[in-house]
């Protein structure tokens, strides 16, 4: 396994998660975010993301982790672990379809134990800045990191990587909103599953062809479309929260969190 490969490590951002809700049993796809703290670089705070309508509701949620021995992942020891009902929605924005789970105490607690859990973490120096979005073409190649229909490499513990393009421009507000449209294999089970642009070896910019690797965070699967009619059709068609709106959601989260702890 090439740890140094970007789309290997991005294997490793992601947990499934299974939820107990009032209509029946359901699966999602978190994934885990490293949220710096203002004025303290050396600092940040482990965050694991998933959807609201995921867990809203929930009587149980459980989610599972891969093991660490020697830097590298050992995927033959999995760990399932509950998400703590009283603190499950504490961070959330129903409207941005976002929840946040501290994982701090998680991660300290496996630490003490001698057995640490491996993952890689998206953070804000992969957001695009304005200036870089704006200059992305209409239409963009993607990739997202889930677990649609809760399908996934159960041997191996890793999920699927599903690719498609923009079905509507990352710099437009879909119908005014905070979403952008994706044209992919969107299904139950990939909400809550991170969208990246990832370039390797060479992509084209508005100066020509630049060479080299590139990857952009681009935002969260919130919701697959379907055909409005008495028989519900998949369209292949993805809403996606813009991680600039997620950012400002964390930024939030950091406040509240540094201030508890002051």
């Amino acid at each position: 396994m090439n740890l140094n490969d970007l789309s290997t490590q991005l294997l490793f951002t992601t947990v499934p998660l299974w939820a107990d809700l009032p209509s029946g049993n359901s699966s999602a796809t978190a994934f885990i975010y490293n949220a710096f703290i203002d004025g303290k670089p050396e600092q940040s705070i482990p965050l694991l993301i998933t959807n609201y309508h995921a867990v809203e509701n929930a009587t149980r949620v459980v989610v599972e982790f891969i093991e660490a021995k020697d830097g590298m992942p050992e995927v033959e020891k999995n760990l399932l672990v509950d998400i703590d009902i009283t603190q499950l929605l504490k961070y959330f924005d129903k409207d941005l379809d976002l929840v946040a789970i501290p994982l701090g105490p998680l991660l300290n607690e496996r630490e003490a134990l001698g057995r640490p859990l491996f993952f890689r973490s998206i953070d804000e120096k992969l957001i695009p800045k304005d200036e870089v979005l704006k200059e992305l073409s209409a239409l963009e190649e993607i990739v997202f990191i889930g677990y649609p229909s809760g399908l996934r490499d159960d041997i191996n513990s890793t999920p699927l990587i599903r690719r498609g393009i923009t079905s509507t421009p990352v710099w437009n507000n879909f119908q005014g909103s905070n979403f952008f449209l994706i044209d992919a294999g969107v299904f139950p089970g990939s909400s809550g599953s991170p969208v990246f642009i990832l370039n390797q070896g060479a992509y084209p910019t508005k100066s020509g062809l630049s060479i080299g690797s590139r990857i952009l965070f681009l935002g969260v699967l919130s919701q697959t479309m379907l055909r409005s009619s008495a028989n519900e059709v998949y369209l292949g068609i993805g809403k996606v929260l813009r991680s600039d709106h997620l950012s400002k959601f964390i930024q939030k989260i950091t406040q509240s969190l540094t201030l508890a702890e002051a």
